[in-house]
């Protein structure tokens, strides 16, 4: 892979126990273009994120720093949280039409069985927070 690495220009918020917020502004990709403000489809939101540092105390409100994370990390993000909630939807909903025999039940069952699944997600979302991270670029 040509950029094995994310990086992501930001602003630091406020200064936490260890590491830093810092306020980055994610853009779709036509939000560069010259004709962004035309057509309308351009999007960027603002987004706050927490990186991780040794020293968090070099660091001050306003300054301005660049966000590093692993492309690899990404692609494990996407795949937490859209095909493995996909594929167990998918699952369920085949295997409840065949049990159940009625389309609506079986709805209900593969959306029913997303709420156990986020449920462990959010219950490791610290272990997750530890894994999924940004760091600071030096």
């Amino acid at each position: 892979m040509k950029n094995s690495q994310i990086e992501h220009r930001g602003v630091v918020e406020c200064v936490v126990p260890h590491g830093v917020r810092v306020a980055i502004v994610q853009e779709t990709a036509c939000a560069a273009c010259a004709a962004a403000s035309l057509c309308h489809s351009a999007e960027h939101k603002e987004k706050v994120v927490e990186a991780r540092c040794s020293d968090a105390s070099r660091y001050q409100k306003g300054q301005e720093v660049t966000l590093v994370g692993d492309v690899s990390l990404g692609l494990q993000a996407v795949l937490w949280t859209y095909v493995v909630p996909l594929v167990l939807l998918m699952t369920v909903l085949m295997g409840a039409s065949r049990l159940a025999g009625s389309d609506g039940v079986a709805a209900l069952a593969a959306l029913a069985s997303l709420v156990p699944y986020y449920g462990v997600l959010y219950l490791l979302r610290d272990r997750l927070q530890r894994r999924f991270s940004f760091r600071i670029k030096e």
